[in-house]
């Protein structure tokens, strides 16, 4: 990465996915130590991601109309950090819900349109995108595995100063962020969904982020219950992120050799047999060969599908389409699927849970061959 604009891209997604790689773990302990109970935290977990639904398309159509990505970007990393710094003040639990929905409001914003502004880069100076955006699996896998210990040493206290670091540390990667604007909307939107390959591409997204509420939520406590210990679980989980990482730095070959259609329909065929797997089977040998699957059913489905999203939607609307692809995919579809995932994990086990999301994964190949089908009949979108 010798050209110095993609550092800031890179180190603003190692910041930005360090921020989950606590978050996400330890924040639920956080609040539990504060005194809320199960039910408040998991009325509060799911107000952050159902604010990932509407949040993301939303920012991207301000971007698109005028605002521009890099100033929409750079405000809302700001305004996150502001709104992540409420949760310091204690005015109790109506507070706390409060400062939750601008957190994930503002939070919602800037990963979508770094995706656009990132993959617009790449393919005008033939970089690779995977290579920059690996440095969010770094900085997740990094967070996750000081976090613990980090807690261990100085109490589950420190968790927000470090959340309130990152987000900082985000901002000003953000200021060094490589301007790249085009014109904007100066008529009705571009009417994307109106085209049925758009609408069975986003269809096949919302599957792959359904058909992960199993392994998100579920996967862990699956584990545990059958005697697995915790050091086993993690390494499992770190087997996959690392064959994502690796993936990810070959991932312009992918994607040049294969084409795009073919990389997202083999993905979610990799899910489909991953989630099988899962249905059938505890032996540690199929576990780790799951794991690495994980490449494909994130690293490469991500990539191809900001790469879908880039070619398929007009220059100046890509920052809202991008919007609409984390919406739809990891807002609705992993919101939803995380929902049905405990239902059918509490009422008829695992092999019945992760055999539904082999199907709904086979349900998502059937919709991106259809989007494949009819993207062929027409010339990409490019700039």
């Amino acid at each position: 990465m010798a050209t110095d604009s993609r550092w800031p891209l890179a180190g603003f997604y190692a910041c930005y996915f360090a921020v989950l790689g606590v978050w996400l773990p330890f924040w639920p302990l956080y609040l539990a130590h504060l005194g809320h109970g199960a039910v408040t935290i998991g009325v509060l977990t799911a107000l952050g991601q159902w604010i990932k639904i509407p949040a993301p398309p939303l920012w991207g159509r301000v971007a698109d109309r005028g605002a521009g990505r890099h100033t929409v970007i750079l405000h809302t990393s700001l305004a996150t950090l502001l709104a992540f710094c409420l949760f310091f003040l204690d005015f109790g639990l109506w507070w706390v819900a409060l400062a939750t929905v601008l957190y994930s409001l503002f939070h919602a914003a800037p990963l979508s349109l770094t995706d656009s502004l990132a993959m617009e880069l790449c393919v005008r100076r033939r970089w690779d995108y995977g290579r920059i955006r690996l440095w969010g699996s770094w900085g997740f896998i990094l967070l996750t595995l000081l976090a613990g210990p980090m807690t261990d040493a100085w109490g589950v206290g420190i968790v927000p100063f470090v959340i309130a670091l990152l987000l900082l540390a985000g901002f000003l990667f953000a200021l060094r962020l490589p301007r790249l604007e085009v014109h904007p909307w100066t008529g009705p939107a571009p009417a994307i969904f109106d085209r049925p390959e758009v609408r069975w591409f986003y269809g096949s997204a919302f599957l792959m982020q359904f058909s992960h509420g199993a392994y998100y939520g579920f996967m862990s406590l699956h584990l545990q219950q059958h005697d697995f210990s915790r050091t086993a679980i993690g390494l499992l989980w770190a087997v996959g992120v690392l064959a994502e990482v690796g993936l990810m730095h070959r991932s312009r070959i992918l994607l040049d050799r294969f084409g795009v259609s073919r990389l997202l329909t083999f993905s979610l065929l990799m899910a489909a047999l991953r989630w099988g797997l899962y249905a059938f089977t505890l032996h540690v040998g199929l576990l780790l060969a799951g794991q690495l699957l994980h490449a494909f059913t994130f690293g490469a489905f991500h990539i191809a599908a900001v790469r879908r999203v880039y070619d398929m939607a007009p220059v100046n609307g890509r920052g809202a389409a991008q919007g609409w692809l984390s919406g739809l995919s990891y807002g609705a579809g992993g919101g939803l699927g995380m929902v049905v995932s405990g239902v059918l994990f509490e009422r008829m086990g695992y092999p019945v849970l992760f055999g539904v999301m082999a199907l709904a994964a086979l349900a998502g190949v059937a919709a991106s061959h259809r989007a494949a089908l009819l993207f062929d009949l027409r010339e990409p979108a490019h700039a």
